[in-house]
């Protein structure tokens, strides 16, 4: 029997991680409709500590397994304890982002690659996984429980032996919505489910300069500029499939599931460049060799020592510098709001599958969701 976990969850304080929230519950709806019709998974259980999302996904035939109450969460130790209590075998675990794009035919493609091995891990990216399918699901009692999900893929591998086998290069498989900016790319995309595109909808997004990027990629006399996290198949993908020139400067790969940000040991050459010529200064440079930048910035903060909350990362995702208190991030956001190029500030998941997204959809012919 095949099981797909998915985790959703956490408190929402401010009104941009609400924004996040709200679309990813009904990312994972439709994701559990898709599952449930793919004709290949038998059980989707949701662990969450919403009350709405778990209204919603009985509805659509997942099971629940409720978070509220417990005092903390660590991902490993919540993992095992479900594969323990419902004795699961045949594990999908994905985060609640992951499947706004993935078709039902991605979803049977991992389902049935499972089911067809005794020992396995399938990761979509074993450097910071958020598609995980493994078996047997016991092998998770031979792994140093990790507080992240970035890191299982690589435990289930290194620690516990499984062979390791990648899915196939989809969009659906590799796009998550980690961050606001991710919400941008989506409302673009023409591949969301319903319930996805309803709460998208309801939400307050400028995709004016996303669409600047986007027209950027059709230039073949400009410059796209991709900084961050950043692995060879998509800058293949992005060389063969836009017509602009790329700039790509990928540091850091593995920052968080090697714990390099959390042992201070993050260094970026990109980052020594701010530090010496300042926010303003750096766009300036960035301005004169792009028409257009795509920067993941968690790999410049954690360069810089920088203790930022979640909600201060999302505000200078969508550029409001005016609701940060951290004087440098403060000044870092403004700089990039008032750029003379058009520049998209986010996570991982921006330089990976929100740039997949931003070309898949240029090649169907979408320039803008609304």
């Amino acid at each position: 029997m095949v099981s797909l976990v998915i985790f959703e969850g956490g408190q929402a304080a401010s009104s941009v991680e609400r924004m996040l929230a709200a679309v990813r519950r009904a990312v994972v709806v439709d994701t559990t409709r898709r599952a449930l019709g793919c004709g290949a998974i038998d059980r989707v259980i949701v662990a969450t500590d919403s009350e709405e999302l778990a209204a919603s996904v009985r509805a659509a035939g997942a099971e629940v397994d409720w978070d509220g109450g417990q005092p903390s969460f660590h991902f490993g130790k919540r993992l095992g304890e479900i594969i323990e209590r419902r004795r699961l075998d045949r594990v999908i675990y994905m985060s609640g982002g992951l499947g706004a794009l993935a078709t039902p035919d991605d979803l049977a493609w991992v389902a049935r690659e499972l089911a067809r091995h005794d020992r396995v891990v399938i990761a979509n990216n074993v450097h910071s996984a958020d598609l995980v399918a493994f078996t047997p699901a016991s092998a998770i009692r031979g792994i140093d429980l990790p507080a992240m999900d970035n890191s299982l893929a690589m435990a289930l591998n290194l620690d516990a032996g499984l062979p390791l086998a990648h899915p196939p290069r989809t969009l659906g498989l590799h796009f998550d919505i980690d961050t606001p900016v991710d919400l941008l790319a989506l409302s673009i995309h023409p591949g969301t489910g319903p319930e996805t595109r309803r709460a998208l909808e309801a939400q307050p997004l400028d995709l004016r300069r996303v669409k600047a990027v986007m027209g950027v990629m059709d230039d073949p006399a400009a410059d796209l500029l991709i900084f961050g996290r950043i692995g060879s198949p998509l800058f293949h993908y992005l060389d063969d499939r836009t017509r602009c020139r790329l700039r790509v400067f990928s540091e850091e790969r593995g920052m968080k599931s090697l714990g390099r940000d959390v042992r201070g040991e993050v260094v970026s050459l990109i980052g020594f460049l701010w530090e010496s010529v300042g926010s303003r200064g750096l766009f300036e440079r960035i301005a004169r060799i792009a028409s257009a930048a795509l920067l993941d910035t968690r790999v410049l903060f954690a360069h810089r020592r920088w203790a930022l909350t979640q909600a201060e990362r999302f505000w200078s995702d969508v550029g409001a510098w005016e609701e940060i208190r951290h004087p440098g991030l403060r000044e870092f956001t403004r700089a990039a709001q008032e750029a003379t190029i058009p520049t998209l500030l986010g996570g991982h998941s921006l330089v990976s599958g929100g740039v997949w997204a931003l070309v898949d959809a240029r090649l169907r012919g979408v320039g803008g969701a609304r």
